[in-house]
């Protein structure tokens, strides 16, 4: 694969986008989008013979011809919307392979790789948790990146007025995003001139791939004379030290372009407001969790223009902040890469019935074949004419209150719903008494905008060791994949874990749940 990648890297970074070819690309894609639906699903799915949507659309009485006569017929959207009814969608556990797929009384067993795109190329892969993402292994093809991210980076620049400003990022090694950002953002027009990296290999411990993928990547980039920065260890907690980058940027270039995960920002700011570090001109692009009112206030205070971005690690990015937003998170999607609709389902974690954001895939090259596949969100989903530079480019549909239903997301690194009940009902019981009920973890946003977990522990289970209580949590959600050990390590290091002696909450419906999203912080009782 890495062979290929330094085969093909000269090409990919040969063309420098600019504004006018991004929007160009846009254009193109958003024309016969019908017909690439169907192509697409022609030759990853009805000729694919271990495609997983083959027997769901065969119990729903679809074949080939009977696809392509209904996108034809009804356009896209409505097309998928009436197959999802029919059972034609796939739910994030089974996605992510943690359920079967059991449609009427018929079990459909398949595993993560099931997914694959079998037509791209292996250029580079991922395993990290990114925006709302439950972290499996991705593999890239250098087409994708080019056509999907950097397409769309590009645009996003050229919006934020930032083309030309120096580009820095705050984004992990591999296996985490952070080479991702550095290849894309310099095909966008905008090479980085600083990494830094909220986790450290020796910490994480990444397989010996991973760490010669991070190096190789470095090393090819300086052969072609790309200067990329080696990545540099920063702990959350050391904000400050990326503030006075960034201040020294914005002191000498009267701006600076800084991409990192939306608590992250929300810390630079903060410590650039503490240390009296003039940031205001820098231009952020955030992702990784929602972007709450409280946030952006927190990130605007210190004089920043933001923005951010929709994105799946499975599925690349999905929209882009709006440029005369209604909403704090509104973002517009991209129709010229995708399909999206949306399908009420319930959530048992929640005890809840949500819209589901259901997305399908249009790019020949996209690492995974989505075909009504939930994102784990829900959101206001619906068409306006803003008037803004991407309305104008055609892209007219807006998502916003953008929420994950099912997973728990802190410091942009994201556990599904399953992982964390396994540990809130079998590994907390088993250490310290109790029952599941004297449980739950609680995903909240406290007084400066910091998403932080709150792991309620009854009073009836008696004298706990808080911190054992934590270590337990972290060592648990690090058994896995290689990704999984680096989440836990941010989640970790950044301190978002606090033990609360309190009741479980309960719903409104009286309702016990292991997972619980709070909109107000959570506090001790007084004594």
């Amino acid at each position: 694969m890495y062979a290929r990648f330094a085969r093909d890297l000269p090409r990919f970074l040969d063309e420098r986008l600019t504004p006018e070819t991004a929007r160009a690309a846009v254009a193109r894609n958003l024309e016969g989008r019908e017909e690439r639906l169907i192509t697409l699903v022609r030759r990853t799915i009805f000729e694919h013979p271990a495609s997983p949507y083959l027997p769901l659309l065969r119990f729903a009485g679809c074949e080939r011809g009977d696809f392509e006569k209904l996108v034809r017929g009804d356009g896209a959207e409505a097309a998928l919307a009436r197959l999802a009814r029919a059972g034609v969608c796939v739910t994030v556990d089974e996605f992510k392979a943690k359920t079967p797929m059991v449609r009427g009384g018929q079990t459909f067993v398949v595993d993560q790789a099931a997914f694959d795109n079998p037509l791209p190329a292996a250029h580079i892969e991922s395993r990290t948790g990114g925006s709302r993402s439950a972290g499996t292994r991705t593999v890239y093809d250098l087409d994708f990146l080019a056509q999907n991210w950097s397409v769309h980076q590009a645009i996003l620049m050229d919006g934020l007025e930032a083309r030309g400003m120096p580009y820095g990022l705050w984004y992990p090694i591999m296996p985490g995003s952070g080479p991702l950002a550095v290849l894309t953002w310099t095909r966008a027009g905008n090479a980085p001139k600083k990494w830094f990296s909220p986790v450290a290999a020796r910490d994480i411990r990444p397989p010996l791939r991973d760490r010669l993928a991070t190096t190789g990547i470095i090393v090819f980039g300086r052969l072609l004379s790309f200067p990329w920065p080696h990545p540099e260890h920063v702990a959350l907690e050391d904000a400050l030290q990326v503030a006075r980058w960034i201040h020294e940027q914005v002191s000498e270039h009267g701006g600076c372009l800084f991409n990192a995960y939306t608590s992250a920002a929300v810390r630079i700011c903060q410590a650039a407001r503490e240390a009296s570090l003039d940031i205001a001109g820098a231009r952020f692009v955030v992702a990784g969790e929602p972007l709450t009112e409280a946030k952006r206030g927190e990130i605007e205070r210190a004089g920043v223009k933001l923005a951010t971005y929709y994105a799946s690690m499975d599925a690349g990015f999905l929209g882009v902040s709006c440029l005369e937003p209604e909403e704090c998170d509104e973002v517009h999607l991209f129709e010229d890469n995708f399909v999206f609709g949306q399908h009420a389902r319930a959530v048992p974690h929640a005890a809840a019935t949500v819209d589901a954001l259901l997305t399908t895939t249009l790019l020949p090259s996209t690492p995974k074949v989505l075909l009504n596949v939930e994102t784990g969100d829900c959101g206001v989903l619906g068409r306006r004419a803003c008037g803004c530079s991407l309305d104008r480019l055609g892209l007219a549909t807006h998502l916003h209150t953008i929420r994950g239903f099912d997973k728990l997301t802190s410091q942009g690194m994201t556990f599904i719903g399953t992982d964390v009940v396994k540990v809130i009902e079998q590994d907390l019981p088993a250490r310290f008494g109790g029952s599941l009920a004297d449980y739950q973890m609680v995903e909240e946003e406290d007084e400066r905008g910091h998403t932080r977990m709150s792991l309620v522990i009854s009073p009836s289970v008696g004298a706990v060791d808080e911190a054992e209580a934590v270590k337990v949590v972290i060592e648990a959600l690090s058994r896995g994949p290689d990704h999984h050990r680096m989440m836990a390590k941010i989640w970790a290091d950044s301190g978002t874990f606090r033990v609360l002696r309190i009741q479980p909450q309960v719903t409104a419906a009286g309702k016990l749940m292991p997972l619980h999203i709070s909109r107000r912080p959570t506090r001790h009782p007084r004594a």
